[in-house]
């Protein structure tokens, strides 16, 4: 009986590792900015939204080809060893308008993570920025955004 426990233990951490999803929003700035972009593998659906209400929510169904792409970027655990929040400069205003923040939450199988940073931080990891673009690409390749 064991060895079928642990077959079925090893068949649902390699289930619950194929669950891939994140949810990204970068808001403010001189206009007053927002997009929203998340993704649940469980679906396929990725999600676009200008707007704080989601009144404007777009859905796509993410090829798998776009799909293996968006997990590329999270292969290995670098992203999972990011820091949580990477602050704007010391020499940022409190009400500076020109800063736009971003957040980033990524769900692999039970591994969940969450970082914030803004165009004004110092010291972000350049896979971070990488992964921003590719998040972006896509959706604006799908005329999302």
């Amino acid at each position: 009986m064991t060895s079928v426990n642990n077959h079925l233990d090893e068949e649902s951490a390699r289930n619950n590792e194929s669950l891939f999803s994140f949810k990204y929003t970068e808001s403010g700035g001189l206009s007053n900015k927002y997009l929203l972009i998340s993704y649940d593998s469980a679906t396929k659906e990725i999600k676009a939204s200008t707007d704080m209400t989601g009144s404007n929510l777009v859905q796509k169904t993410l090829t798998d080809s776009d799909e293996e792409t968006l997990r590329g970027c999270f292969k290995g655990d670098r992203f999972f060893g990011f820091d949580a929040d990477y602050p704007a400069g010391q020499d940022t205003e409190k009400d500076d308008s020109s800063v736009l923040s971003f957040t980033l939450i990524v769900t692999i199988g039970n591994k969940v993570h969450t970082v914030m940073w803004t165009n004004k931080s110092k010291e972000i990891p350049d896979e971070l920025t990488q992964i921003k673009g590719k998040i972006k690409e896509i959706v604006s390749n799908k005329k999302m955004i």
